[in-house]
């Protein structure tokens, strides 16, 4: 994104004044600010209606305003509903009293076995192995896991452009990693892989694999161009892309979806929203390319 284009910008104005960007994104918007009069005079307005707001002065309510809203209100009588009608009995009848000691028993009885049950069911999806899903995100990985997380897919990417297969079986290796078809990524995840329905011209789908990462359990499929050089798209649950540290990020449209594109020296990292799940592809030559493939897998 060129850090002049307003258009892009503006939408997330108002986020970045409430600090709800990304590092990453905070930063270009930053920057974009910093040369822009237009955008700058729209932050500015945000500002000034937020500190006018907070020096409005809030009138005291008056010490007997209650008591004046009781006065003004009708006098209704209480309808006789079924519920009411039978509180009347329980506490008038001679059986009011045993009916509800039997109908505490009852609940006891259910709120126990539905305990044990739910008890039960944890154990069962512990011996299960790998979950249908593992929402740890970024609110479940501490500072030092997400470090760490960015030096591997660091090191990955390193690795990405000069031996694949290396790469491939490092993450493999390092999380858990099993190679399998859209049936088997089915009953690991809990979602047919997008790219099943198949790639745009020019890409075949070199496999799949499904990966326990500490953001979350993601499908990985290896892509490979005509010309042999390797495409990655990681289909995940979490938004953010702490994937790739302190690397530059910028915002962009590509195709209908916003995008964050990250800047990998010799390619770009792309992450933008499909459906209910994010998606992120890694080794892009460029923006053209990232487009490409959103508008080719919104339509598969």
């Amino acid at each position: 994104m060129s850090t002049n284009d307003c258009k892009t910008v503006q939408p997330y104005l108002s986020a970045y004044h409430d600090g709800e960007l990304a590092a990453g994104q905070a930063a270009t918007v930053a920057k974009h600010v910093e040369s822009c009069e237009s955008c700058a005079a729209e932050l500015s307005s945000f500002r000034s209606i937020g500190s006018d707001f907070a020096q409005t002065p809030i009138p005291a309510k008056p010490s007997n305003l209650w008591q004046r809203i009781e006065r003004e209100l009708p006098t209704a009588v209480e309808p006789v509903t079924l519920s009411r009608r039978f509180s009347v009995w329980v506490r008038e009848s001679p059986y009011g009293a045993g009916l509800v000691s039997l109908a505490a028993s009852i609940l006891l009885l259910l709120g126990f076995g539905l305990w044990y049950g739910g008890d039960q069911g944890n154990v069962n999806n512990t011996a299960g192995g790998m979950a249908m899903h593992s929402h740890e995100g970024e609110e479940g990985m501490s500072a030092d896991h997400m470090v760490e997380f960015a030096g591997v897919m660091d090191d990955y990417l390193q690795k990405l452009p000069n031996d694949p297969d290396a790469a491939e079986q490092m993450l493999l290796t390092k999380y858990d990693g099993e190679k399998v078809d859209a049936d088997g990524a089915v009953k690991l995840v809990g979602y047919r892989p997008i790219v099943s329905g198949g790639l745009p011209e020019g890409y075949s789908l070199a496999s799949t694999s499904v990966l326990k990462m500490p953001c979350c359990t993601c499908v990985k499929a290896v892509c490979k161009r005509n010309d042999g050089s390797t495409l990655v798209l990681f289909e995940h649950d979490d938004e953010e892309t702490a994937w790739f540290g302190d690397r530059r990020q910028s915002m962009a449209t590509c195709g209908d979806k916003d995008c964050c594109l990250v800047d990998l020296d010799s390619s770009i990292a792309a992450t933008w929203k499909q459906g209910t799940r994010s998606v992120t592809a890694v080794g892009v030559r460029d923006q053209e390319e990232v487009a490409k493939l959103v508008t080719w897998l919104d339509k598969s």
